[in-house]
């Protein structure tokens, strides 16, 4: 991973503070605008990421219910995701780009998993559930530990997907001026995510080292 893709100091971590607040006001996210249209001139022809066009309009174009963002301006989160996944890895890789498109659906819109196991396959569809929270038990005993669980045994892909998905989020976290929600994301991520980075994505492991730091405002090295 090359440091000036994923820098470890306080002003890249100000700066995605500052883009996502900006989206939380519905704005447009015009760097991911900007990222995407460079990731797609490299995939518009090519026939092996067809799924990924098909998941880029098919998600773009779903009504999402999110509280106090507008649906279209949600959408860039699971953009993000899929353009995250570009960056950790120098050849680009459809299966994971789609599932990264697709990650939340099941969670922030009335989608069956019968209409995506259809349009993208079965194998996908499974994927989704496992990443899928259930918001009513979330925090009940047990409920996340057997969640990581569930995802530690997935393949490489789902991993990959829930830990980008957390580092699109936690670029934020700083900003939540709820204690009690922030130290219980943080702990979440350092009890079940930290070590899964470790394994799967080591190169990443320094940024959310030093993220964690700055969203608990600890000094930043």
């Amino acid at each position: 991973m090359k440091n000036n893709i994923f820098p470890n100091n306080v002003n890249f971590f100000n700066k995605e503070i500052k883009r996502r607040k900006n989206w939380l006001r519905n704005n447009n996210d015009k760097k991911a605008d900007k990222d995407w249209k460079i990731i797609f001139q490299k995939i518009k022809k090519n026939k092996d990421f067809e799924k990924v066009r098909l998941a880029y309009n098919f998600s773009k174009n779903l009504k999402y219910n999110h509280p106090g963002l507008d649906s279209h301006i949600y959408f860039y989160h699971p953009l993000r995701v899929c353009i995250l996944s570009t960056k950790i890895a120098p050849k680009l890789s459809s299966q994971l780009m789609t599932l990264c498109l697709l990650h939340n659906i099941f969670e922030t819109t009335n989608m069956k998993k019968s209409i995506i196991d259809k349009i993208f396959g079965k194998k996908i569809g499974s994927e989704l559930k496992i990443l899928t929270i259930d918001r009513k038990k979330e925090w009940k005993k047990n409920y996340k530990k057997n969640y990581y669980a569930n995802i530690k045994k997935a393949n490489k892909f789902v991993i990959i997907v829930k830990i980008l998905d957390k580092l699109d989020n936690l670029y934020l976290l700083r900003n939540n001026k709820n204690c009690k929600i922030r130290k219980r994301y943080l702990k979440e991520i350092e009890k079940y995510l930290m070590p899964l980075i470790k394994k799967e994505l080591g190169n990443l492991y320094l940024h959310f080292e030093n993220l964690i730091k700055f969203s608990k405002h600890e000094h930043v090295i």
